[in-house]
């Protein structure tokens, strides 16, 4: 009897320390699934959830904040997925927040992550809907990487070709073992360096001479920076305005004088070819030129018979006298002009 009631003690001591052990292991189980505190539930909405299943963690920065509470087909273009977040993210996450499926590890399950953004919004309420960004499926990357891997192929076989060329390309080969072409580009390298070092010595040159500049020295230095120069520039622009000016009015007058001297030839043409004056007269009557040719004849005989009367004078005994008095005079003036 006594072995009996030992066996059943200890037979309760066992189960009692086992449904401890029960307890405390859900305990734990529930702590770390959040499944003793208080939640809310919200909605995203994705075109391809990729494996996505219930009881899967929600994230945010990297911290488990609630699960998956269920995934739902709506249509052949959406998924409907419940998310069940902890009662203290209602003063964290807001409703511009954007839902992301990613991955827990390099292969592991598949998890939400919600990704806060940083424009500012109200905080999330029950029932709101998040937005939702599309995730790369496995299959676009193998796809992806399967295009790459064939683009690569392509561009080894290039370089392949491209290289059995040139190693059998003569010219190439007798380029590359012409020494002279060594001394050429050593050459070159050094003229590169000599105008290197003239351009430097350019640019040394010109920025002294912009440093003389600002600080008012040399002749552009001068003009830039002297005022009383300046004040004598505008002077003589102002000047050079006003005899610019003069000038205009100068040629419209010369303009004025033109048109009328145009005038009075077109007059005197005029009067030439058909008026009464005397150019018409002498020009256009023969009869009138004729006795205007006469006339002058008549003077210039007139005029030689008057000279042979005052030559007759000069030897006449009356006045003899007084033509050599005028004679001396003469002489006398002109040995004062050579004195």
């Amino acid at each position: 009897m006594a072995n009996r009631t030992s066996d059943n003690i200890k037979l309760g001591i066992f189960v009692l320390a086992g449904l401890a052990l029960l307890i405390a292991f859900l305990y734990m189980l529930g702590k770390d699934q959040s499944l003793f505190s208080n939640r809310f539930l919200v909605t995203a909405r994705f075109e391809n959830v990729n494996g996505l299943t219930p009881g899967g963690n929600v994230r945010v920065s990297g911290i488990v904040v609630g699960v998956v509470e269920s995934v739902t087909l709506v249509n052949d273009t959406l998924v409907e997925v419940a998310l069940r977040l902890d009662d203290n993210m209602r003063q964290v996450v807001r409703k511009n927040t954007v839902a992301a499926i990613g991955t827990d590890g390099l292969v592991g399950n598949r998890v939400v992550n919600l990704l806060p953004s940083k424009e500012p919004a109200p905080l999330i309420e029950p029932g709101d809907v998040i937005q939702s960004e599309k995730d790369v499926s496995t299959s676009e990357m193998l796809h992806t990487l399967d295009q790459t891997n064939r683009n690569v192929l392509e561009i080894s076989e290039g370089l392949i070709q491209t290289i059995d060329r040139i190693n059998k390309s003569a010219a190439l080969a007798g380029l590359l073992d012409d020494v002279g072409l060594s001394h050429n580009l050593k050459a070159a390298l050094v003229n590169l360096r000599q105008t290197t070092a003239a351009a430097s010595a350019t640019a040394t040159d010109l920025q002294t001479v912009m440093r003389d500049v600002r600080n008012g020295e040399g002749t552009v230095g001068a003009l830039l920076r002297d005022t009383t120069l300046a004040y004598e520039l505008n002077q003589a622009a102002c000047k050079l305005q006003a005899v610019e000016s003069q000038a205009g009015q100068l040629v419209q007058s010369m303009d004025t004088l033109v048109q009328n001297m145009a005038g009075m030839v077109s007059s005197v043409q005029a009067d030439i070819q058909e008026g009464p004056g005397t150019a018409h007269l002498l020009l256009r009557d023969s009869s009138a030129a004729a006795r205007v040719r006469a006339i002058l004849e008549n003077i210039e005989v007139g005029t030689g018979r008057f000279s042979e009367d005052m030559e007759a004078l000069k030897h006449n005994f009356l006045l003899r006298g007084y033509f050599r008095k005028l004679e001396k005079e003469k002489k006398k003036a002109l040995e004062k002009q050579k004195r």
